[in-house]
């Protein structure tokens, strides 16, 4: 008898939700798929393959309620929390949880397509590596190892936005610069620009999410610094660049500075304005990517 799949997709879907493109096959998918609906279509969504649950309200309150709510997600690994807008394929999804497990991530995303809309250039493909451990992590598509979700439950219910969520989670997962990291071995592009129906959202709501990352820096005593660090990666070869490491911390510098080069050769100029910075910070070793 075939087992159950270990893991878990849900995505928060309105009615253009990206999220059916996702499944080429169910047959062969190896996760299982939770629709959190907060649309107002009846039908929508109900096709085989997918369990619709339906609640109202932006992204991360309406995660809260689904979990708080039932278990079902308990008897899963991982869980991946990607937004509607998303496009990725099956085998992708695949690889996002079979890289999250080999490399008992506690936290994990894809990286950005080259053609998406991103705010942070750290999230964007390198594909001079596999994965590159980071201490930011993008509420965009945020992959958890079930316990560490678990721990993490109750900052879902904090804010209306989920700023500030980005920097929190990576700092409180217990695994050190081991535990988080941007797989670049997996690979999503978003579809939409930044600035989507979730500011006009909050805008009814009469919600800053500047004032709520603020408040979520402060409740987790979290000093913020740009561009975003970069500990350790993985490179194409398989070795671990560690960048504390004086011939590590040349190469994942080289290599870092070729995937930007190649990057800004293939967009518009307009993006030079996120040129990365690769440096060594003298109280925190480690590499920098914006």
């Amino acid at each position: 008898m075939p087992q159950s799949p270990r893991h878990l997709v849900i995505v928060r879907a309105g009615d253009q939700s990206l999220h059916p493109g996702w499944t080429s096959s169910v047959a062969t998918r190896t996760w299982d798929l939770v629709v959190s609906y907060y649309g107002d279509d009846p039908v929508r969504f109900r096709d085989a393959g997918e369990r619709r649950i339906d609640d109202k309200g932006p992204k991360w309150p309406g995660l809260y309620t689904l979990l708080t709510r039932g278990d079902f997600w308990r008897a899963y690994d991982y869980i991946w929390f990607p937004d509607d807008d998303l496009k990725i394929e099956q085998h992708a999804v695949d690889r996002l949880f079979a890289l999250t497990a080999e490399l008992g991530l506690e936290l994990s995303q894809p990286a950005l397509s080259w053609t998406s809309h991103y705010s942070h250039f750290i999230t964007l493909r390198h594909p001079s590596f596999v994965a590159r451990f980071t201490d930011f992590i993008e509420i965009m598509a945020p992959c958890f190892r079930r316990e560490f979700l678990e721990a993490c439950l109750p900052t879902l219910g904090e804010t209306q936005s989920g700023w500030g969520f980005d920097w929190a989670w990576p700092r409180l997962q217990t695994r050190g610069i081991r535990g988080c990291a941007i797989l670049d071995d997996v690979e999503m592009t978003h579809t939409r620009p930044i600035g989507g129906p979730i500011y006009a959202t909050l805008r009814a709501l009469g919600v800053s999410a500047d004032d709520e990352c603020n408040a979520t820096l402060r409740k987790y005593s979290i000093k913020v610094r740009f561009p975003m660090r970069i500990t350790m990666a993985i490179d194409r070869a398989g070795r671990l660049l560690d960048a504390t490491v004086s011939e590590d911390g040349e190469r994942l510098d080289a290599l870092l500075t070729r995937d930007a080069s190649a990057l800004f050769s293939s967009r518009n100029a307009f993006d030079l304005q996120h040129v990365v910075v690769t440096m060594q910070d003298p109280e925190r070793p480690g590499r920098w990517g914006r």
